[in-house]
This record gives C-alpha cells, sequence and structure tokens, in this order.
C-alpha cells in the first residue's frame, strides 16, 4: 500500500494524539470536580456513575477513532491497480488578431489591442492538447505563427503583434480569412484531419469588402468562425504612435480627432448564426469563447488503456464517518437506571450532569 500525501500521516498521528490527551484531561477534571461535589460520598457515589464514564470512555475512543480514519482517507491510501481509458484529443485553432491603428483606443482599458491580448492568452491557456496558430492583420494580412502546440512560442509572437509589422494600414477582414484557409491546408498536409476553427478578434471596424465570400469559402471547408469584439459603442480617439511613443491623436484632414468605435457589423456576419463574445471586465469573454470550442467536434488522436495505482480512501472515510455516527447514537441513548426507585440519586444526577 502506498499513500498520495504521507506526510498528512504525521500531522493525524498528533491529532489523534492530542485529542486523547484533551478526553483524558477532562475525564481526570470531571473526576476531580465529582469528589470536591461530593464530598465523604464520593467513592459510594462513583461506583454508581461507572456506567456514565465508562460510556464516556467508548465515545472518545470513537471519535479518536472517526479521527484517524478520516485522517488515513485524506492521506490517499491506495492498493493494486485500476485501468482507466486514456485519450488525447484536439482540434486545431486560428487565432485572427486585428492590429490596425485603430486597435490602439484606449476605450477599452489599458487598451483594445492588449485587452485583445489578455483574451487571447486566457483562451489559449484553456486549450490543452490543441492545436494554436496567429494571424496578424490590418490593411493585409500574413502567418505570424503556425499552428503549434508550443505555447510558449505562440506568446511570444503574440506579445510582438503591433500596428507598425503591417505595412497597409485599414482592417482586410477577407485577407485575413483567405490566409486562414492557407495556414489550415498547410497544416492539414500528411497529417489526420481534426476540426478546425477561427477566431477572429476585432474592434469591427471592416474598410475593405469580399468579407461574405471568404466567410463563405472557409465553412465549405469545414471550418467554424468565432467572433470576438472589443471596444465600445462610445468609441475613443485613437493615439498617434511613432517609434513606440505616442505623439498625439491621429486627426482627419479638417484637423478634428478621429474617433474609433465598436462596429459590430463586419463581426456578426462572421460568426454566421452564433452571437459575438464582447471583450468585458474579467475573463468572461475568454471563458464564453471556450465555452463555444468546447462545444466543437475534436479529434481523437491516440486511445490507450493506463495502469494506475487504485485509489482505496473510500474505505477508512467510510468508516470513520460509521464511527461518527455510532458516537452520536451512544451520546443521545438515556443513561441506564438505577436500584434506586425512580433512577438515580439525586446526588448521582447532578453529578452525571457535571
Amino acid at each position: 500500500m502506498s499513500f498520495r500525501d504521507p506526510l498528512v500521516l504525521g500531522l493525524v498521528a498528533v491529532l489523534v494524539g492530542a485529542a486523547l490527551v484533551a478526553f483524558a484531561h477532562a475525564a481526570r477534571r470531571r473526576a476531580e470536580a465529582l469528589r470536591l461535589f461530593l464530598g465523604a460520598r464520593a467513592g459510594r457515589e462513583e461506583s454508581g456513575l461507572a456506567p456514565v464514564a465508562r460510556g464516556r470512555r467508548v465515545r472518545a475512543g470513537l471519535v479518536a477513532g472517526a479521527l484517524a480514519c478520516l485522517g488515513l482517507a485524506l492521506a490517499g491510501p491506495r492498493a493494486g491497480t485500476s485501468v482507466r481509458e486514456a485519450r488525447q484529443e484536439s482540434l486545431d485553432l486560428l487565432v485572427a488578431l486585428d492590429v490596425s491603428e485603430s486597435m490602439r483606443a484606449e476605450d477599452v482599458a489599458p487598451s483594445r489591442l492588449d485587452r485583445a491580448k489578455l483574451a487571447i492568452e486566457r483562451v489559449v491557456a484553456d486549450r490543452q492538447g490543441d492545436r494554436v496558430g496567429l494571424v496578424v492583420f490590418a490593411g493585409e494580412a500574413f502567418l505570424q505563427c503556425p499552428l503549434t502546440t508550443d505555447r510558449g512560442a505562440l506568446r511570444l509572437f503574440l506579445d510582438a503583434a503591433d500596428p507598425e509589422m503591417v505595412g497597409a494600414q485599414g482592417t482586410d477582414f477577407a485577407s485575413a480569412l483567405r490566409v486562414a484557409d492557407r495556414a489550415f491546408d498547410a497544416a492539414a498536409e500528411g497529417a489526420d484531419a481534426r476540426p478546425r476553427a477561427l477566431l477572429v478578434v476585432s474592434d469591427g471596424e471592416d474598410h475593405e469588402g469580399g468579407l461574405g465570400g471568404a466567410a463563405d469559402a472557409l465553412r465549405d471547408d469545414g471550418v467554424t468562425i468565432l467572433a470576438l469584439g472589443v471596444g465600445t459603442e462610445e468609441g475613443a480617439a485613437v493615439p498617434e504612435v511613432r517609434r513606440g511613443r505616442v505623439v498625439g491623436v491621429h486627426r482627419d484632414r479638417s484637423g478634428a480627432e478621429v474617433v474609433s468605435r465598436y462596429e459590430p457589423g463586419a463581426l456578426r456576419d462572421l460568426a454566421g448564426r452564433g452571437d459575438v463574445v464582447r471583450v468585458g471586465q474579467g475573463g468572461a469573454a475568454a471563458a464564453e469563447v471556450n465555452a463555444l470550442l468546447d462545444g466543437l467536434d475534436r479529434a481523437v488522436l491516440t486511445e490507450s488503456e493506463v495502469a494506475a495505482s487504485a485509489e482505496r480512501f473510500q474505505w477508512p472515510l467510510a468508516l470513520g464517518l460509521l464511527l461518527l455516527l455510532v458516537e452520536r447514537l451512544l451520546a443521545l441513548r438515556p443513561a441506564p437506571p438505577d436500584d434506586d426507585a425512580g433512577g438515580v440519586s439525586a446526588p448521582r444526577r447532578e453529578a452525571a450532569t457535571a
């Protein structure tokens, strides 16, 4: 037999020992109080209260035994082996991240782009076993990270995503979808086919056409498209950044500040019958996206049977609960009647309740 947490056994031994010492101390104090209360009659009356004292000792033993059993269960005893089925399931997920200038807007703190990256990191963290890749796009799109199970590499590419890395500004969803389609096809060559999903993360401003045709082509290839929107309807000015420093805000030809607002139209077209998930407070958006991904089919890559140590905590746990139940039943049982008429004498009754 082995234990999952053998150090717990030492703690259990200390607790059981402390409980027994506490019970013995209480019994000694109770006997001293009885002698003090009864005086010269203590010896004669103590013999009549012997069944009560024995009952207390039995109950104390039951409580100590229950503590030992529950502690043993907590230590996680293991004996023998059990065979369980192990399955490795996976799907391919590409994230298309909008890195246009409008994603610098700070209507969602600290900025749309930073909040989008945080949401993506939370989504990816829960996609154990899935291959994940990254497409960045603005006025043009390119594959930043091919589908991979290397989460470290993906995070590096995600951290580096920035509007300055794309020469052509604007927002061309169709270009991002075409790049994603090619990336899915390249990853499927020579490999087992896996279900595929594309997560488009953007503020929704679509400055180019061709979105509908590109989305239909992806769906025809069996790709599920999800949309994650970031930004607010009130919008915010778009900071102007040069060489990594904010030098002002973008202005139009008349000198007015350019205000970018969240526009869900294109994202709704991408999501099709599904709802657009919005980036809000906390990690709710990532949880919603993962719930949608969990509802998709997954490819079973491997199936095997694994022999592992069988958990046996149920037995000491059941025994510990049984001992506690017996102790409670004994505590509720009425005291045995005395030979005196009407039961125990008055001094004994008073002493028994002390």
